[in-house]
């Protein structure tokens, strides 16, 4: 019995061959293409069998992995019954997950005098807050452009696992544009410009770490936000990390919406670990561009 997207493929009367379908198929797990209508999964298909870039972006992710595995596993981590569950069983899987997290973020957080315990009830009230993507898109980084966007394609699943806002901001000396895809569902337009953008010149980081702030600030969000910046490693202002103006602003980041940073490097020797101090994870992608 032929599945869906064969059908679809065969509709559109498109000529894949096997290995673009199981590229094909890949993109349909980690997006969850199936979720679109008729009309947009045929739009869809047709939008991979004309894009190079995206099938190299498949490619790439199949390919690596073991680096998919890692970024799974570590940022953000994933557990192993998490990656086997599915359906109504995943969707009980998390709730119990993010309660009991929950609980134990309360557990630590209470407070006690005497015979009196303060128990923070607001904490154990949030919900997971949003994974906002930072992608370095310069000229340095344009041979790692489809890597890195490959490495990506997977946090999508991660998103509509945990029903978290995805945010995607491409950066080079300012920001241009940003992506929200709103508990990791698929918004083909947006999407499909992520695919294409492009940009020259060098890197900043102290705009895009504003504009970050700026977006939890705009959108009052204060549950356990994760950030994951993707960097060549050499921010032309890389010496305001360690100012006193950042630091500040990393720290109120930190505490108030309780933000996690990692960093994904593309070479280790290019990482400045103490300009990177807030960060508490760091992956170098020096295996998967050799």
């Amino acid at each position: 019995m032929k599945n869906p997207i064969q059908s679809l493929i065969e509709k559109l009367n498109l000529d894949m061959t096997e290995e673009q379908c199981n590229y094909l198929h890949f993109l349909y797990e980690n997006l969850h293409l199936e979720e679109l209508n008729d009309r947009e999964q045929r739009y869809f298909i047709d939008y991979f069998f004309k894009s190079e870039p995206l099938r190299n972006m498949a490619a790439f992710a199949l390919e690596l992995a073991d680096i998919m595995h890692e970024i799974r596993e570590n940022i953000p981590p994933i557990e192993k019954a998490e990656r086997l569950a599915d359906g109504r069983e995943q969707r009980l899987y998390y709730e119990h997950k993010w309660s009991e997290l929950r609980r134990q973020k309360l557990k630590q957080q209470t407070l006690k005098s005497g015979n009196v315990f303060y128990v923070p009830f607001h904490e154990y009230k949030q919900e997971p807050g949003p994974l906002i993507i930072c992608l370095e898109q310069t000229t340095g980084m344009a041979v790692y452009s489809e890597l890195c966007k490959s490495m990506i394609l997977p946090l999508f699943m991660n998103a509509h696992r945990e029903s978290r806002d995805l945010y995607i901001v491409p950066y080079d000396q300012q920001i241009h544009v940003h992506y929200r895809f709103e508990n990791g569902h698929l918004n083909l337009a947006d999407f499909k410009s992520f695919i294409e953008y492009k940009a020259k010149g060098e890197a900043a980081i102290f705009p895009v770490l504003q504009f970050v702030k700026a977006l939890l600030q705009e959108n009052q969000l204060g549950a356990e936000a994760e950030v994951i910046i993707f960097t060549e490693g050499t921010p032309i202002d890389g010496k305001h990390l360690v100012g006193k103006q950042t630091k500040i602003m990393l720290e109120e980041m930190k505490q108030k919406y309780h933000a996690e940073f990692s960093v994904i490097a593309m070479q280790e020797h290019n990482f400045n670990k103490q300009q990177f101090w807030f960060a508490s994870k760091a992956f170098f992608a020096d295996d998967a561009i050799q």
